[in-house]
């Protein structure tokens, strides 16, 4: 199956596009997107949190539009950031 690769910043305002329009994420402003590891043909990404936080009926009654996004789009290989020195 063929996903649009998308970066996380992308890929995090078609998700919240896309919930908005599910009961319970009406108010939902900031959506965390986690990589992992996948097997063969699997998402290479998740979900792992929403503020505010939304219920679990609403988990619920938006899985299917989180399977489609999941299904639909990939997430492209960041490169990694530098981390701030600690001041000596």
């Amino acid at each position: 199956m063929h996903r649009e690769l998308r970066s996380r910043a992308e890929l995090r305002e078609i998700c919240l596009q896309a919930l908005r329009s599910c009961e319970g994420f009406e108010q939902v402003d900031e959506i965390l997107i986690q990589p992992r590891v996948t097997a063969a043909g699997g998402s290479n990404w998740t979900l792992a949190g929403f503020r505010p936080r939304v219920g679990n009926a609403a988990l619920r009654g938006a899985r299917g539009a989180i399977d489609q996004l999941r299904r639909s789009y990939e997430l492209s290989a960041e490169p990694e950031r530098p981390r701030d020195k600690p001041n000596s």
